[in-house]
């Protein structure tokens, strides 16, 4: 008899699963994709379509280039697919680092098209597999608030 209810109570919560987990929902590629709007932290998020809410992608860094206007760090990626724009914003630069240039590494963040340059990106970079933490200023800190918010 106890075997009975062991497999009755295994079958129902297998059923259970089955039925509360929401259908078409594929998990992540990554542990480091985010939850919530992919472009958060992001100015202007109209200027870019997101293709894929979280990918992954490696490569080789070919240019590291720090923006003034407004604080991001961009990365060019020579991936099996071409080029790629890596975009680490100034408010996770305390989290994602900046890799050198030559280095190998693995990008995890969403993939959008900029439609206002013409190619592919993944902006905000969630996490990068190498590099250096190096801090964002002030003055980029507040550059990008002032951007965000001017978005509201």
């Amino acid at each position: 008899m106890r075997r009975h209810e062991l497999v009755l109570v295994l079958a129902v919560s297998a059923l259970a699963v089955a039925l509360l987990r929401p259908h078409g929902a594929e998990a992540p590629p990554s542990p480091y994709c985010r939850a919530g709007p992919p472009l958060a932290g992001v100015y202007h998020p109209k200027r870019l379509r997101v293709r894929k809410r979280c990918v992954v992608a490696s490569g080789i860094v070919t240019r590291v280039k720090f923006e003034d206007y407004d604080g991001d760090v961009h990365v060019d990626l020579e991936t099996t697919a071409g080029r790629l724009v890596v975009e680490i914003v100034p408010q996770d630069r305390k989290v994602v680092p900046v890799p050198d240039e030559g280095a190998r590494v693995t990008v995890v963040g969403p993939l959008v098209d900029d439609l206002e340059h013409g190619w592919p990106e993944v902006h905000p970079a969630w996490w990068i597999s190498s590099g250096r933490v190096l801090l964002a200023s002030s003055r980029e800190l507040d550059r990008a608030e002032t951007l965000l918010r001017d978005d509201e």
